[in-house]
């Protein structure tokens, strides 16, 4: 089942339902891969801009880009339409944050995740009654549907990499050149980082050996205009990688979410939602929660020492990142907060050509090297 949240219907005319199923789903995907195609095309001005059909894709959306101006530029507008997409997980050290998360919380629970990569690795290491695909980027989410298909008929028995291999991913982005309108899965590096990539093969063999396969629900949309409240269990685990960061998430969303939480939850329930620091595999869970009388409090589980890369700008490396939740709380509570990765964690400096993501509205020589 794929559902469509309100503020993306608006987004994107060729999306008009809120709710898909079996064979619109693919209609639906066909469909929006062609009109994206072409405004694709448009926006990296490989075809001359038509304002007609930038309407008919989007009327709320500015696909136009300046002769001058660099394709990394206007990102979340790009992503939107399908043209900048982050197939690559940069998250690091996701399989452990995982696993702890999964102690944090033992009870029955409902599972979100960013990204692709990451669900894989969710799915691995973590016990929940109902997995849900959550992206503002329709392209990654047909790549779960079209990923997860090519399992479901695996009869062969092929191995993960081999059915990775049969996906055609679109406009991957990349920050060091121009994105190609088609480029295949050449290993699994091409999805994860080089530090990464003996977790994230794993992640992908334990999804293809399951005897059955679980209902994945692919939800398009930001995390703050989604219904995150527990169906199956007694909390929801939403894992946010950077898309609270203010790049994809105002504070008037980020107030949205809040008020939708506290609204949204029945007695004794929760949402933990995990950020992670780019560059690094700092972790912050943050957790909206109501008691036996329904009241209502938000509260950090754990936090780590949370800093800007050493490959952002000058100004920034090395500061500590404050995301909207933080600024709920005093800072000495949040020094008193349990750090989540006891033992500490890991610091990564490496190749820019890893396509970064994390603060994409800079110029590469300011970003992180992933």
């Amino acid at each position: 089942m794929l559902r469509v949240t309100p503020e993306h219907r608006k987004f994107l005319k060729p999306v008009s339902d809120s709710t898909y199923r079996n064979r619109s789903i693919d209609k639906l995907f066909s469909r929006v891969e062609e009109k994206g195609d072409t405004i694709c095309e448009m926006m990296f001005q490989t075809k001359p801009y038509d304002d007609a059909t930038a309407k008919e894709f989007s009327e709320t959306l500015d696909f136009r880009k300046d002769p001058e101006e660099k394709w990394y530029n206007n990102v979340l507008p790009t992503m939107l339409a399908g043209c900048f997409n982050f197939f690559k997980m940069n998250d690091r050290g996701v399989h452990k944050s995982f696993a702890l998360i999964e102690e944090l919380y033992p009870e029955a629970k409902d599972c979100f995740t960013v990204g692709f990569t990451q669900f894989y690795m969710m799915f691995q290491q973590m016990r929940c009654k109902r997995f849900v695909a959550i992206d503002i980027d329709w392209r990654i989410l047909k790549a779960h549907h079209d990923f997860q298909g090519l399992v479901r008929a695996n009869s062969a028995g092929a191995d993960a990499l081999s059915l990775l291999q049969q996906l055609q991913l679109g406009w991957v982005a990349h920050f060091d050149s121009r994105p190609p309108k088609r480029e295949p899965v050449k290993n699994e590096t091409t999805l994860c980082m080089e530090t990464e990539k003996v977790h994230c093969l794993s992640a992908f063999d334990h999804f293809v050996s399951q005897r059955q396969l679980p209902k994945t629900e692919l939800l398009l949309g930001f995390i703050h205009d989604a219904d995150l409240a527990p169906r199956e269990g007694e909390v929801s685990v939403i894992f946010a990688s950077n898309a609270l960061d203010w790049e994809y998430t105002s504070r008037e969303q980020f107030n949205k979410l809040l008020e939708s939480a506290r609204q949204s939850l029945g007695k004794r329930e929760k949402i933990a939602i995990v950020y992670q620091a780019g560059d690094s595999e700092d972790i912050a869970v943050y957790e909206l929660a109501t008691n036996t009388d329904g009241v209502f409090t938000a509260t950090v589980r754990c936090r780590d020492n949370l800093r800007w890369s050493d490959r952002y700008k000058k100004y920034l490396r090395g500061k500590p990142i404050y995301t909207w939740f933080d600024e709920i709380y005093q800072r000495d509570q949040l020094k008193q907060a349990p750090r989540c990765h006891v033992g500490g964690t890991r610091r990564y400096i490496t190749d820019f050509t890893a396509s970064p993501k994390k603060n994409p509205q800079q110029s590469p020589e300011s970003l992180p090297k992933k």
